[in-house]
């Protein structure tokens, strides 16, 4: 199966870069969200069907999750941002995520000797707005078409799309960025910064794939939701992706074998909260 697109729209950009001070410095503190609106947003961010009907139900990797940087001519920070948010991931979840291959690692002789035989489920593509569609469409061997991500590349500026097998298990993801985030200062109005805005994109859309996918009206102390002025994951992103990859997690799991274990882990490491 499928799972829709997920895309990081221009306005949430936009936002998130006019009001980038407050994002990156002010983000809501950790002991002002309750065990119940933590309940209550992984209901909505990791079990909600913002995009399609479906029974709602847990997805996540089983698998190990092996990342490949598709495109060349991406400035450094692009694929330090990817590495960093990997590690974060890995480091938040206990799952095993890393960055197998890019076009540096291999120009830099990085890549480890069986790389040939390392299943690569993630791809991370980075191209020009016009040629990014084929390229995704002949990478993934025609599982996603040109067509749907030019229409998706036009909606926003970034997205990424995920596989789900009958068990709920996540098998395949991408997520895609334009080159022209990278350089671009200007929308409408509004000057940004590049940097800002490569971060967000980078930050959502892979933490995405990890099975948080959908946005929540109003979830203000989040990054999971159109309204969101923050650009990190916050310390309530990282509860969800804590809980979403507690062992007892299972995918396919519906909320009500979901959720009671979310609480009681939340009642186990934030007691009182």
């Amino acid at each position: 199966m499928r799972f829709p697109a997920r895309f990081l729209s221009a306005r949430l950009l936009i936002i998130a870069c006019v009001l980038m001070v407050a994002a990156v410095t002010a983000t809501r503190a950790d002991d002002d969200v309750s065990n119940t609106d933590l309940i209550k947003a992984f209901a909505g961010v990791a079990l909600g069907s913002e995009h399609e009907k479906r029974i709602p139900r847990v997805i996540k990797w089983v698998a190990p999750i092996n990342v490949a940087i598709i495109g060349k001519g991406y400035p450094p920070l692009f694929e330090e941002l990817v590495v960093r948010q990997l590690d974060d991931l890995a480091k938040e979840t206990g799952h095993p995520v890393k960055l197998v291959y890019s076009e540096v690692m291999r120009l830099e002789k990085r890549l480890a000797p069986n790389v040939s035989k390392i299943p690569i489920n993630v791809l991370v593509f980075f191209g020009p707005k016009a040629s990014l569609p084929a390229v995704i469409e002949k990478r993934t061997k025609g599982a996603y078409k040109a067509a749907d991500a030019e229409k998706l590349l036009r909606l926003g500026f970034c997205h990424g799309r995920l596989r789900i097998n009958k068990t709920g298990a996540l098998t395949f993801g991408y997520a895609a960025v334009p080159a022209e985030i990278v350089t671009q200062v200007q929308y409408g109005n509004v000057r940004v910064d590049p940097k800002i805005f490569l971060r967000a994109c980078v930050t959502e859309e892979i933490t995405q794939l990890m099975g948080l996918v959908n946005d929540v009206d109003g979830l203000t102390f989040s990054i999971f939701s159109d309204s969101s002025r923050h650009v990190d994951l916050t310390e309530a992103d990282r509860w969800m992706l804590r809980m979403l990859y507690d062992e007892r997690m299972k995918p396919g799991m519906k909320a009500d074998q979901a959720l009671p274990i979310a609480a009681q882990y939340l009642a186990l490491k934030r007691p009182g909260k």
